[in-house]
């Protein structure tokens, strides 16, 4: 293989590199096609700019190539539809559950752009409801029929034409059948969890010598031995059920389409839980129903949305009625659910019951609802959850939005509120009395909770406007998400305001947020509790009571120097009153198009009130991320990670880490595409580190991990992946530090993992 640094991409390119091959004024001429067109399907289309003769075009062919390998990649089939989803899950800023329900819906059968909705193309990913209304506004003038005329629609920025032409078709086309298939397996070479903090924790209980620290601090606490031992019997029966040898996970989902209105589909899950869904349903132009499993959306997710979705940052949501075909069943539905549709003006309802899991206090009462791929026998269907609700909502062609939503949730038996019970006793700052106080505990344990909500859009001129409103119906105290956002050619503009009150306790709420409610809790200490596996209630997806100022901007500043995105966040932490802020930069630099050089930094500060007294900590992080095309197929890439941890603690040593990553991929038949990684690192402290490819873990102090991939499109209308994966980590016991400075010495020694995971797609 030899570098391409003297070709040009021809869909591309910036203007400057474009004049490197053609003479004059010629590169403006093809510039100004290529903006206004979308692109080139071929070089021949060349010969349509003025001015390009065809002698000119046999002397600049050879310094051509078409697209770039990642823009190849990012067409419209099926494969790049699939590889989205799969590639943006795991980034920083990645898209809800729903989001990705949306996109697998599609599956191969975009959406018809001249009979869309404004919700329906506002749902699709990466288009502001700027560009959606931009389309349903110009399409009262004339039919979209083809790409050409979707980049003719005045007001379209860039890049929601490029977003819009992967997801949409500019005709009907009526077939009687339609299916979409999924299906995807891994299999692990270890147990459910295989750092070893859990069985550390158990372990330690289990110690009858005498000498167990844990079981000394239950007789002090009053437990009697026949309570201990029932809690032992509980906890060996929880050890064994996780250490039982690996097996197979498999995902099975179909969704098919009968006569264009008749909607059937499944869902099947397979691992160390077992469930299955179903549906059927109808989808007409005014209606869509739904019986059986489902989700649901409303506004902008602080008054409901029905997913396990545990992103932060989130900056748009889907919005409406669609079949759950999702991992997960903590927050589903099942039941019927209504959307309808008559000049924007939406009726909806919803009904669902169901049972649900539960973290239990040492009384075996539900304390909360729980979520992971093992649940325990003792935590599961805890829950009788029946959820009723319904609302208007309303969407113009000119994007002023307003909705309404009331809805209650009954419980068969209350939570029961004893926070307290689920602890070490006197081994826990926040537990042993200290959760009585923190407002990340304020759950109603009433049967009955009744929410409502209000959400509200409008698109003014090129800037776009939403936001919620929600309250507890019994505590009547607002809680607030507004979004401001400016919507250029090649420049977007951010501003986020959330203000979530400590009685807004909705299990169903999804908003923009900084943390989830628990996070920041001992239940991230499996250690401090008397099951470690409570620790899941941390991540949960409720937000945290906090008010924040958010400001991003995402910037072409020349035509070669890039702003990914910028960001700054300012947020109170309604827990312990504390103020807390984090700074994001990222800059890349377009050296060709064949290098590209990008590097972010990022601080944050935060101050904590848990352990007694204003806890400070500060983190900073820097990374430089670089790869080059080596030719038209292929891309060779590098990335390095630092990361600095301080406290104002003294006992606390201040903790740094850092990675080193390589990763390669290239196509070597057509169609048939590689990747491999790999990946060193070594820490001795924490890390907010997140990447594409997850599955480090900074709490161990080094490792390595290497992977490789397979991925194969065939034709539009199917798609394959392949990957296999080896890591292998070390813990030395002082990499883990307690609040008082004392190493934690659980989970000592090394471990090592393959992985194997298989997915299919096929679209009919």
């Amino acid at each position: 293989m030899f570098l391409l640094l003297s070709y040009v991409a021809l869909n591309s390119a910036s203007l400057e590199e474009l004049r490197r091959v053609f003479p004059g004024s010629l590169a403006d001429s093809v510039y100004k096609y290529r903006q206004r067109f979308g692109g080139f399907r071929n070089f021949y289309q060349l010969l349509e700019v003025p001015g390009i003769t065809p002698a000119i075009f046999k002397k600049v062919k050879d310094s051509l190539i078409l697209y770039a390998p990642e823009e190849r990649r990012n067409g419209s089939g099926l494969g790049s539809r699939i590889s989205t989803v799969i590639n943006l899950r795991a980034s920083e800023e990645a898209p809800s559950d729903l989001s990705r329900s949306y996109w697998l819906l599609l599956g191969g059968n975009p959406v018809d752009i001249n009979s869309a909705s404004v919700i329906d193309l506002a749902n699709l990913p990466g288009v502001s409801l700027k560009d959606a209304v931009r389309v349903v506004q110009w399409r009262k003038y004339t039919r979209i029929k083809s790409r050409r005329d979707l980049r003719w629609t005045p007001g379209l920025t860039l890049y929601g034409y490029r977003n819009l032409r992967r997801y949409v078709t500019y005709r009907h086309v009526y077939k009687p059948f339609r299916a979409f298939v999924m299906a995807y397996g891994y299999i692990d070479s270890y147990a459910y969890d295989p750092s070893s903090f859990f069985a550390s924790s158990i372990n330690d209980l289990m110690d009858t010598s005498g000498t167990g620290r844990n079981l000394q601090l239950l007789r002090e606490a009053g437990w009697s031995e026949e309570a201990i031992s029932r809690l032992l019997a509980r906890l060996k029966q929880e050890s064994y059920d996780i250490s039982t040898l690996p097996r197979p996970k498999t995902t099975l989902r179909g969704m098919f389409r009968l006569w264009d209105f008749v909607d059937v589909g499944f869902y099947h899950y397979e691992g160390y839980t077992t469930y299955n869904k179903a549906y059927v349903g109808i989808t007409k132009p005014y209606l869509r129903a739904i019986a059986g499993d489902y989700r649901f959306s409303f506004g902008n997710g602080l008054i409901f949305t029905a997913s396990e979705n545990l992103s932060d940052r989130v900056y748009w949501n889907t919005v409406g009625l669609m079949p759950d075909i999702l991992y997960g069943d903590a927050f589903k539905l099942r039941g019927v659910g209504l959307w309808g549709n008559y000049r924007g003006f939406s009726p909806f309802l919803i009904y669902s019951r169901d049972k649900k899991n539960a973290v239990v206090d040492t009384a075996g009462r539900p304390l909360f609802y729980y979520s992971s791929e093992f649940v325990p026998s003792i935590y599961r269907d805890k829950i009788d959850e029946e959820i009723i609700g319904g609302g208007l909502n309303y969407m113009g062609d000119n994007g002023f939005g307003l909705g309404l939503m009331l809805f209650q949730i009954r419980y068969g038996e209350p939570f029961s509120g004893d926070w307290g019970s689920v602890a070490v006793p006197f081994y826990s700052s926040t537990f042993n009395g200290g959760w009585q106080h923190d407002p990340s505990f304020r759950i109603d344990t009433g049967r009955v909770h009744r929410f409502a909500g209000l959400t509200y859009s409008a698109v003014v001129g090129d800037f776009v406007f939403r936001g919620d409103l929600a309250t507890n119906l019994r505590h009547r105290r607002p809680s607030a998400l507004l979004i401001a956002r400016y919507v250029g050619e090649t420049r977007s503009l951010d501003f986020v305001y959330r203000n979530y009150d400590p009685t807004y306790w909705n299990p169903y709420a999804r908003p923009f947020k900084e943390d989830n409610r628990f996070e920041r809790t001992d239940f991230r200490y499996s250690y401090r509790l008397l099951d470690p596996l409570a620790t899941n209630l941390a991540d949960l997806p409720l937000p945290k009571p906090e008010e924040g100022f958010f400001f991003q901007i995402r910037d072409r500043l020349f035509q070669d120097i890039l702003i990914p995105r910028v960001y700054l966040d300012f947020w109170k932490d309604k827990t312990d009153g504390m103020w807390n802020r984090r700074l994001h930069a990222e800059v890349e630099w377009r050296v060709v198009w064949a290098l590209r050089l990008r590097v972010w930094r990022r601080w944050l500060e935060r101050t904590d009130m848990r352990y007694g007294r204003n806890f400070k900590s500060k983190s900073v992080e820097s990374a430089f991320r670089t790869f080059i095309i080596t030719d038209a197929n292929s891309v060779l890439g590098m990335e390095v990670r630092y990361s600095q941890y301080k406290s104002d603690n003294t006992n606390v040593p201040p903790g740094r880490g850092t990675f080193l990553s390589f990763f390669y991929s290239t196509d070597l038949l057509r169609g048939l595409r590689v990747y491999v990684g790999s990946t060193v690192w070594t820490s001795n402290g924490y890390s907010l580190w997140v990447f594409e490819d997850d599955g480090i873990d900074f709490l161990y102090n080094r490792g390595v991990k290497t992977y490789v991939a397979v991925s194969k499109s065939v034709l539009r209308n199917a798609y394959f992946r392949l990957k296999v994966r080896y890591k292998k980590q070390y813990n030395d016991g002082q990499s883990l530090i307690s609040a008082s400075g004392d190493p934690i010495n659980v989970g000592l020694g090394k471990y090592e993992y393959f992985t194997t995971y298989a997915n299919f797609a096929i679209t009919f």
